[in-house]
């Protein structure tokens, strides 16, 4: 599925923002990302998660977050 250019900048936009007040790192770690690849490729509708929901999985993905249910 292919998304509306506008409404993915600003959802990129808000994963940013929300990014940053969590961990205070730069947007590098979105744009370099797997979460952005699949967020712009339209694989799984990625872009049709929510803001925090995609900023975990790239706080996850970046080893900046743990989720509760992986072992130590």
């Amino acid at each position: 599925m292919e998304a509306n250019k506008t409404l993915l900048q600003s959802l990129y936009k808000k994963i940013i923002l929300q990014f940053s007040k969590n961990t205070g790192k730069s947007l590098d770690y979105l744009y370099t990302s797997e979460t952005y690849k699949l967020i712009s490729e339209g694989v799984s509708d990625m872009h049709c998660k929510g803001h925090i929901y995609l900023t975990q999985e790239l706080m996850l993905e970046n080893g900046l977050m743990y989720h509760k249910g992986y072992p130590s």
